[in-house]
């Protein structure tokens, strides 16, 4: 190993400890429950017509979740009623991988996914890196991203080939009838 091996490994434990210093519980929390908040509030807006024509309704039930970094919290679920359709909207979690949180939708035909995903990130398999060494090369570390993560809501298609499709009004009722009326 030389010194320069020696020099990118403390950069990269310095580096890695700013980060786990940096992580604030509190404020990982509120910040995923206000994400949460954002994406209901879009919801809503697609649905405005709907719901001010009678047509559909929506309510706000209290759920415990439990993380491990957090603990035990309250988060809210969202019910859509359609005629004699409910859609419920469960928050699973932040801190998870890949995103930094995860909402399933679930209907009465299906099920569906919401993800809080990197805005650049299209597919799942831009998340995972692979590496081949042979017996004796020295492992190398992956360079850390120096890029801000702009965090949005995409919808989650199932594996294996799982996309990420960008949260739109379109998608969203694609993804409303999908799990509504398959």
């Amino acid at each position: 190993m030389s010194r320069a091996d020696f020099d990118r490994f403390v950069q990269r434990k310095q580096e890695e400890k700013a980060q786990s210093d940096s992580f604030d519980p509190k404020q990982q929390l509120a910040d995923w429950l206000e994400r949460l908040d954002a994406l209901y509030t879009e919801i809503g807006n697609f649905l405005t017509p709907y719901i001010d024509a009678g047509k559909a309704r929506t309510e706000f039930r209290p759920i415990q979740m439990n993380e491990e970094f957090s603990g035990p919290y309250e988060a809210r679920q969202m019910l859509l009623s359609i005629g004699t359709s409910t859609i419920i909207f469960k928050p699973i979690g932040t801190m998870l991988i890949g995103s930094k949180g995860r909402v399933d939708v679930q209907g009465p035909r299906g099920s569906a996914r919401l993800g809080l995903i990197n805005r650049t990130v299209t597919h799942a398999r831009q998340l995972i890196q692979v590496r081949v060494s042979l017996p004796g090369d020295r492992p190398h570390a992956p360079e850390p991203s120096s890029e801000k993560i702009e965090w949005e809501w995409k919808i989650i298609t199932p594996a294996p080939e799982m996309k990420f499709i960008e949260f739109n009004e379109d998608n969203f009722f694609d993804m409303l009838l999908s799990v509504a009326d398959a």
